[in-house]
């Protein structure tokens, strides 16, 4: 099953693709090392996969930007078409 999502190297990811996740260091540095590797699932609704106690929607790996400013709200989120996660 196609997901129309596209990770970081221009790759579609599908259903039971296995996809890396990059290791973010203890001061929040995101790093091309693999940390993880999760197979792709679809499940309530989104694609995602599990951990070891829980769904995680591939959208948490989709990349945001600050948007405009907005008065009684302040700063908007973007949500960008790029991931941080890619297929193995």
């Amino acid at each position: 099953m196609k997901s129309g999502i596209i990770d970081k190297n221009g790759i579609e990811i599908k259903v039971g693709d296995t996809i890396c996740l990059p290791y973010i260091t203890p001061m929040g540095d995101l790093t091309d090392e693999v940390d993880k590797e999760r197979e792709v699932v679809f499940r309530f609704g989104c694609f995602g996969y599990w951990n070891e106690t829980e769904f995680v929607p591939l959208i948490d790996w989709m990349t945001k930007k600050e948007g405009d400013y907005v008065p009684n709200q302040g700063n908007k989120i973007v949500y960008t078409d790029e991931y941080l996660c890619w297929v193995k």
